[in-house]
């Protein structure tokens, strides 16, 4: 194996999840397919709904009772071994060891997160604890204050002993992040992590990231809208659209270059810092479709200029244009050379 691959802490291939609600299929995630590596971070980038919180779950194993993982596979390679955690689904106490210092994730509702019935303190200890750190109970009770000082919130002293109701969404926010990171894990999933946070907590919490991650060799998936963040701080970047990934590469090539239309429409359609407050945004034609009656072929068809025949008929295989760089569309080198990026 080169480098590369010995860097490879998860691998996702060909996953497939469905959801069934009243006789009906949802098919969420159609096939999708990356590796995170130690010491980088992939973003996961796209529309609400196109599949990036039931990807992170996915990985995680924390699906709904309506969802179901029909094909593919998930591995982790922790501590030497190679974890199918697919086929852990069943097995909740093994799945339950390895999250924490193996992998854990800051979700996206604080809110709904946190346990209203203990304080945050002993939830916080409860991770320290259960997980082999070796802490007794006043030693992670230090700790705990440590990481919500950490979070910028004042007095921590007070906070631990407190319940979420007496946090607020922000305070929530932090506590989450404070526990999902307390144990050092090796993977590291953040949905949506600072949504409720200020510019300066926000910096704050990545700079903590960016030490986990290179500190701990910890490998990040961080889902996000936007796209500032992920020009600062991503390695990769896979775009989602409708249960597909339709491009994924280096950061600065997929920010630079797309070659998806749908990569494309996204960026036209966002404000850049700096270039005054006439840019021409482009808005992204049509809505996207019914996920219950979903078009034949590429799932971007029916918003794309330029949509073909077969484009209609049939989705497009992965390709790749350069180096680690791909993209899943027919048109993608054509609309390069017709100058797509000017």
């Amino acid at each position: 194996m080169n480098q590369e691959q010995n860097d490879v802490v998860v691998s996702v291939r060909d996953l497939h999840v469905n959801f069934y609600n009243n006789n009906r299929c949802n098919k969420v995630l159609r096939g999708i397919s990356f590796d995170l590596h130690k010491r980088k971070i992939m973003c996961i980038v796209g529309e609400s709904g196109c599949g990036k919180s039931v990807t992170a779950n996915s990985i995680m194993l924390l699906l709904p009772d309506l969802a179901r993982i029909e094909k593919g596979s998930i591995d982790f390679y922790y501590r030497g071994k190679d974890i199918r955690i697919d086929q852990l689904k069943r097995k909740g106490k093994e799945m339950r060891q390895l999250r924490g210092a193996g992998m854990s994730m800051i979700f996206q509702d604080p809110m709904t997160a946190l346990n209203p019935v203990f304080t945050v303190g002993s939830q916080i200890n409860e991770a320290l604890l259960y997980h082999g750190q070796a802490y007794n109970k006043k030693e992670a009770t230090e700790k705990s204050i440590e990481l919500l000082k950490d979070m910028g919130i004042s007095l921590p002293e007070q906070r631990v002993r407190e319940y979420p109701y007496q946090f607020s969404g922000g305070m929530s926010q932090r506590a989450m992040i404070a526990m999902a990171m307390s144990c050092r894990p090796k993977v590291l999933i953040a949905d949506e992590p600072t949504t409720a946070l200020d510019v300066t907590i926000q910096a704050q919490i990545f700079d903590l990231m960016l030490d986990l991650k290179n500190s701990n060799d910890t490998a990040i998936l961080l889902i996000t809208h936007d796209m500032g963040v992920v020009a600062e701080l991503a390695d990769d970047v896979a775009v989602m659209y409708m249960g597909n990934i339709v491009e994924r590469g280096d950061a600065r090539a997929v920010l630079t270059r797309p070659t998806h239309p749908y990569t494309k429409a996204l960026l036209d359609s966002i404000p850049v810092l700096g270039r005054g407050k006439n840019q021409n945004l482009k808005p992204i034609k049509g809505s996207t479709p019914d996920p219950y009656n979903r078009p034949n072929g590429c799932q971007f068809a029916p918003r794309c200029s330029y949509c073909t025949e077969e484009c209609a008929s049939r989705m497009p295989d992965e390709s790749w244009i350069e180096g680690g760089h791909m993209c899943r569309c027919f048109h993608s080198l054509p609309i390069r050379k017709e100058g797509i990026h000017d």
